[in-house]
């Protein structure tokens, strides 16, 4: 009797084990069957070259934009690079080269030069859009309806910018004022501040006037993400972008509210 209690027992812890190293398993396997669904879904992929600072190129031959970052241009025949360029473009070849990355798209999946535009990880989850405003490679470009991972993306740079890293440091980024931008003629990327003196609400967009020749252009598409208009009049602003001549004037177009800082007095 005490035999087969003792056998009772033994079988019962015997088949209790099998049951929980079944169960690990399982959940071992679902847990890497979604793992890997999601990778896939995702597309892994190795990149085999990097382009500049902000476009690499898979194994597959894709094209690949990162998406919420802009990186200072490089030059080619004969014209200068933009300041911080060849950095940036050192620093992603030390993140990304020859390794196999997690693309993830958002809402637009190609630019108009049909490259793929994607937010890029290491499968560590290392985010390289991330990483390369969090260490001032680049600047914030967020272009909606892309806004994943928005937020993370401005405080990457807000980090950056408060520790003076990198672009941050270069003469040609700093704070300009608008009012020289007809005389200097730039049109790169660049920092400009000014007071806003006049609001026009058009039906195909909003126009934020600096002086008598420099304007903000919001259109008409992009209005949902700002403040209301009248809340930029008077304002002392700052606005990141690209100067350009539109006719007699010049206008530096906002399509998202991280270009259009207002300034505390």
């Amino acid at each position: 009797m005490l035999i087969d209690l003792i056998k009772k027992h033994v079988i019962t812890k015997v088949v209790a084990i099998r049951v929980l190293k079944c169960s690990a398993f399982v959940v071992s396997f679902l847990f890497s069957l979604v793992f890997y669904s999601a990778v896939s879904a995702n597309s892994l992929n190795k990149v085999i070259r990097v382009i500049d600072g902000d476009t690499v190129v898979l194994l597959n031959e894709q094209k690949v934009r990162l998406l919420g970052v802009n990186a200072p241009e490089l030059g080619y025949n004969g014209v200068a690079h933009d300041a911080g360029a060849v950095a940036a473009k050192r620093f992603l070849k030390t993140l990304v080269l020859n390794k196999h990355v997690v693309i993830e798209k958002d809402m637009e999946h190609k630019d108009h030069y049909g490259r793929t535009l994607a937010h890029v990880f290491l499968k560590s989850g290392q985010h390289i859009n991330r990483e390369l405003l969090r260490q001032g490679k680049a600047f914030l470009n967020i272009h909606p309806p892309n806004l994943k991972y928005s937020q993370r993306l401005m405080e990457a740079q807000s980090h950056a910018e408060s520790a003076r890293r990198g672009v941050w440091l270069e003469k040609d980024y700093q704070l300009k004022l608008a009012a020289d931008i007809p005389n200097e003629r730039t049109k790169k990327w660049g920092r400009f501040s000014s007071k806003i003196e006049k609001v026009n609400v058009l039906k195909k967009g909003t126009k934020l006037w600096l002086n008598k020749e420099v304007y903000i252009w919001i259109g008409a598409k992009n209005r949902r993400y700002f403040s209301p208009a009248a809340k930029y009049q008077g304002q002392t602003i700052e606005i990141r972008g690209w100067p350009r001549k539109w006719g007699k004037f010049w206008s530096i177009n906002a399509i998202h509210p991280s270009q259009l800082l207002i300034k505390i007095q």
